[in-house]
């Protein structure tokens, strides 16, 4: 529970500095397939929501407007080898959306991670987004925590930016298996804030890894 709380921190240090098929009718559909849906279905709208999830759905609803098939019971990975309950929306597609449940079965965070999804901002923010990218659609350069630990990339300070003071999270990591030189490790591995702008990022190819919205 220490680590859920540790994450759930990441999130308040980041507010003091933020489309799915349409609702099943009840019979079942092939896992592996998305049906074809409105753009606004995975939308992603930072700090408010995600397609048609309503914070005030709980899990059974959840279950009721996509169809067992399409929300399954899961856990969600917290940090530091500790998972709580959880679902699994859409599993095994490329817009598979991982929710954490509180004890009351409402949804705390959802959080996608498959590259090559329609799950998108309506700046074309998503998963596999490049750290250019990002800074681009924040507007301007902001601050990471270090990679290669359990809370690695995460977005820890979005400096006055267009995704500043928002329950939105990011986490980011470098792709392929780079060879790091020692002076850049020292900068941007490890428990320490990197500056999306440092000139060291530059040589490596850094993306989006993971976005969470809280409700």
């Amino acid at each position: 529970m220490k680590n859920f709380l540790l994450l759930l921190s990441v999130f308040v240090l980041l507010t003091s500095c933020g489309s799915d098929p349409a609702p099943d009718s009840g019979s079942d559909t092939d896992a592996t397939t998305t049906p074809a849906a409105p753009d606004e279905t995975f939308l992603i709208r930072p700090g408010t929501g995600m397609g048609v999830f309503s914070d005030q759905m709980n899990g059974e609803q959840l279950k009721k407007l996509l169809g067992s098939n399409r929300c399954q019971a899961s856990d969600f990975y917290v940090g530091e080898g500790e998972s709580l309950p959880g679902l699994t929306l859409y599993p095994g597609t490329r817009e598979e959306v991982e929710v954490l449940l509180d004890e009351d079965g409402m949804p705390i965070m959802y959080r996608l991670q498959k590259a090559d999804s329609k799950w998108a901002t309506a700046d074309g923010l998503k998963v596999g987004s490049t750290l250019q990218e990002l800074e681009k659609i924040n507007g301007k350069p902001f601050k990471f925590m270090g990679f290669d630990w359990d809370y690695g990339g995460t977005v820890t300070n979005w400096e006055d930016g267009t995704l500043a003071d928002k329950d939105f999270m990011l986490v980011l990591t470098y792709t392929g298996e780079p060879t790091f030189a020692e002076a850049d490790l020292a900068k941007i591995m490890g428990e320490q804030e990197v500056m999306s702008n440092d000139p060291v990022l530059a040589k490596y190819s850094i993306i989006v890894e993971q976005i969470i919205q809280r409700y």
